[in-house]
């Protein structure tokens, strides 16, 4: 193969394999932060929740009760919704843990950043082919995680 044509193939595969980077990081960025102010606000309202009543005690859950004329004590209510706010902490979590939202982001982040290098150094001529395929295949392991869909 000409070393032009080469160049050609490979600058297009950059640039398919930068879209779909940048798909990925698009879709999967808002996820990560949605999850992270899931824990950090579910977290800091179960523990307000149930502060209240342990700093106030009976008589200030007595005067909520009564204040709101609830039909149930006001303290059942806020460690129930406490519990609830804790339950989304923690699977908001274990989302980002165990399907490595923040690892995946930040190495598609890395790679967007390496594949751009890539495309300007073949463009402008300071990279020859050779280097730019094996700087480009190390990029490309780095991202298998990324879905390919089928092609049908």
């Amino acid at each position: 193969m000409k070393p032009a044509k080469a160049n050609e193939d490979l600058l297009s595969r950059i640039r398919q394999k930068r879209l779909q980077v940048e798909r990925f990081i698009s879709a999967e960025l808002p996820r990560k932060r949605r999850l992270l102010n899931m824990t950090i606000l579910g977290g800091t309202l179960a523990a307000t929740l149930t502060a209240f009543p342990a700093v106030g005690g009976q008589s200030f859950t007595a005067w909520l009760t009564k204040t709101f004329g609830l039909g149930s004590p006001s303290w059942q209510i806020l460690c129930g919704a406490a519990s609830i706010s804790s339950i989304v902490a923690t699977v908001a979590t274990q989302l980002l843990k165990s399907h490595h939202i923040e690892e995946h982001v930040t190495r598609a982040q890395g790679c967007r950043a390496k594949l751009e290098v890539l495309e300007v150094g073949l463009t402008g001529g300071q990279l020859q082919a050779p280097q730019a395929t094996t700087e480009y295949m190390k990029c490309v392991e780095e991202i298998a995680f990324l879905e390919v869909p089928d092609a049908k």
